[in-house]
């Protein structure tokens, strides 16, 4: 059995697209981590959301949602830092999903390819070493070959590749603008007869989701005195309700404002520095789990010049399983 994984750690969510045994999975987790505590129940707690690594005990994707002490994840030293670990709980979830024994997973020849925000890219090959092999709760993990490639190459990926990972010939030699929203970043990859251009991609900060999340936290802390990290926030968000009390909270009407407000100002910021390349562009493509969040941005240009890939927040992901489908 040969696995090949396609990651991307994102600062909001952690994706993951993964060939195994011929079927193709989609799984996702909040990119979620909080240190592990005892409490005063001792082993009458559950360990099985609970990993060791680098001395230390966490708690890793949902259930950390829970902790007081939640990590902030919007800072490119926490990826590097923790990138191992989100990884080995991918492999978790792959087991899981696939019905395997983890020790036979983690046996078996795998085969990865994940992304790092386009402003960091130079730090790549630290990224790699990282993944290459390491310890979690006692098991060593280890991939036959780590690919690192640009957030947003991703969905360049999967745009132009097949799910086999043939060339699409029609989508090869376009001139592309790839706008891919993630939760604290907006990576923006200009691409010039089908190969990225370093004079027309860069990278907004702090410009993702998580100005919809810092809205609805505002709305939170002044209509229920909620004071809640943004991870949860977020996944407030995707819910678009909260409990109070044991009663349910509608927030579909903050969460449309906020919605509306971020899509009218990304709209502008990127008409302001992209629009003499988007008007010369074959497709602007719109991905990453925000592009359920712009319908601005999509009705600002013709429809048929708008291209958003099927499951937008996995595009990076499915690319980079194309990537290591092609051999590229």
């Amino acid at each position: 059995m040969d696995i090949r994984i396609g990651l991307d750690t994102g600062f909001g969510d952690v994706k993951v697209v993964v060939n195994l045994n011929g079927t193709t999975r989609e799984l996702k987790y909040p990119t979620a981590i909080a240190y592990a505590k005892k409490g005063i129940i001792g082993d009458l707690g559950d360990r099985q959301e609970e990993y060791d690594f680098s001395g230390q005990t966490f708690v890793v994707g949902a259930a950390a949602l829970q902790s007081q002490d939640l990590f902030s994840t919007r800072d490119i030293e926490f990826l590097l830092t923790y990138s191992p670990l989100l990884a080995y709980k991918a492999l978790v979830d792959i087991a899981q999903a696939g019905s395997l024994p983890l020790a036979d997973l983690l046996s078996t020849k795998k085969q990865l390819c994940l992304g790092v925000p386009l402003a960091h890219y130079t730090r790549k090959e630290e990224l790699k070493n990282r993944l290459a092999a390491y310890s979690v709760s006692g098991d060593t993990v280890q991939f036959d070959s780590v690919e690192v490639r640009a957030q947003s190459q991703g969905i360049l990926f999967d745009y132009m590749l097949n799910k086999d990972g043939k060339s699409v010939s029609d989508r090869m030699n376009q001139n592309l603008l790839i706008i891919d929203i993630g939760f604290n970043t907006v990576d923006v990859l200009g691409v010039i007869n089908g190969r990225p251009s370093k004079e027309w991609s860069g990278m907004l900060e702090s410009s993702g989701i998580c100005k919809v999340c810092e809205e609805l936290k505002n709305h939170l802390q002044t209509e229920f005195s909620f004071n809640l990290f943004e991870q949860v926030v977020k996944d407030v968000l995707e819910r678009g309700q909260i409990s109070l009390y044991g009663v349910t909270k509608d927030l579909s009407s903050p969460i449309r404002i906020a919605k509306e407000v971020y899509s009218n100002w990304l709209s502008r910021e990127i008409n302001s520095r992209w629009n003499n390349f988007i008007k010369r562009a074959d497709k602007l493509i719109i991905a990453g789990g925000g592009a359920y969040f712009v319908d601005d941005l999509k009705q600002r240009y013709p429809k048929e010049f708008v291209f958003v890939p099927d499951n937008p927040e996995y595009s990076n992901a499915r690319g980079f399983l194309k990537f290591g489908l092609a051999g590229l």
